[in-house]
């Protein structure tokens, strides 16, 4: 039996086409692009196992481009990393210390007291330098307004009075520091370090008072070096805390030139012993912001104040219970504010 032939359309004098049909031509697409889509699943499954963190690539690639909407379109950051104004970035803990007053407390406060009667007992000046946060500094890009000055915690003053009342030096570079934003940006918008203009900032001001208070400890002749300019960019540690996986797509790169500075390398034997974190390490460690390869970049806050002092330093991490000081003159303390006065 012969199919029906189509109806023709009276008005147009035209075939009108059959209803549409799942055809088995069509399922079979529809199974091939299903197998399609699972396979490129599967794939990246299988690449992420393989790798050293066995991170779901997939999930990696999703919460990346829901994060470019979140920022873009929403101007949300996560439960880690606010955004603020023009592209600036701040940590939640931050913002907790300053804005909501909630603070972990530490034991650095007490620390450096026990230090410093442990060095004065050898004839050993301890100094602290304290370097206010970020959101001290730059409060507009977070909440819009005049500041008149930094913003600081009630008991700030209280606790450096009590660091100084117990014998130690302290040099307070905040106040210093928001004439110096002035000239210079001390803070990158989307790294929680430090800029290296501002970094030299402290590293003058430290070298002018220690050579007024002690003037014996530091050299009057000039160091041989050899100095090398280095480009550096990066998209910062704020923002790999909003996106991992790809940093530099969510808001650019900053750029940084940092100055490597051979001939002024640390020695255990030098009797100023200098401690401190990230803020010390932060253009030394090649694993750091700004960092890259493997090689020590010696352009961090160490190289830089042994240069002006023209003299090696002992180079520590933050103060251990176990340190030794025998025949130490100056032990100089480079702390963030949160740390000093949590």
């Amino acid at each position: 039996m012969k199919p029906a032939p189509p109806k023709i359309d009276p008005t147009k004098r035209t075939l009108v086409p059959p209803p549409p049909e799942f055809s088995l031509k069509a399922a079979r697409n529809v199974i091939h692009a299903f197998v399609l889509l699972l396979a490129v699943t599967l794939a990246f499954e299988v690449a992420a196992w393989f790798t050293a963190s066995r991170r779901n690539l997939l999930a990696a690639c999703v919460r990346s481009g829901m994060q470019w909407v979140l920022t873009h379109a929403l101007n949300e950051g996560n439960k880690d990393v606010q955004l603020g104004r023009e592209g600036w970035l701040f940590a939640q803990a931050e913002i907790n210390r300053l804005a909501h007053a909630k603070r972990d407390a530490n034991e650095v406060h007490a620390g450096l007291i026990k230090l410093a009667a442990r060095l004065k007992a050898q004839e050993t000046q301890l100094l602290v330098v304290a370097i206010p946060g970020r959101l001290a500094l730059y409060p507009e890009q977070l909440r819009p307004g005049q500041y008149g000055g930094p913003v600081r915690l009630k008991d700030e003053a209280e606790k450096i009075a009590a660091l100084k009342a117990a014998g130690m030096d302290v040099l307070d570079m905040t106040d210093a520091l928001w004439e110096f934003r002035d000239r210079e940006q001390i803070f990158f918008a989307q790294d929680s370090h430090w800029t290296p203009e501002a970094m030299k900032a402290v590293a003058l001001a430290l070298n002018k008072h220690v050579r007024e208070k002690f003037p014996r400890l530091a050299s009057t002749e000039t160091p041989i070096i050899n100095a090398t300019i280095l480009e550096r960019a990066d998209a910062g540690d704020l923002s790999r805390g909003l996106d991992p996986f790809q940093p530099s797509r969510l808001l650019g790169d900053e750029a940084a030139d940092l100055v490597s500075i051979q001939g002024i390398e640390p020695d255990a034997q030098s009797t100023i012993v200098l401690h401190g974190g990230e803020l010390m390490r932060v253009f030394d460690d090649p694993t750091l912001s700004f960092g890259g390869g493997d090689k020590p970049l010696r352009a961090g806050f160490a190289t830089q104040l042994g240069t002006l002092l023209g003299r090696t330093l002992d180079v520590r991490g933050l103060p251990q219970a176990g340190d030794a000081y025998e025949n130490k003159k100056l032990v100089i303390c480079l702390l963030p504010m949160a740390e000093l006065v949590p």
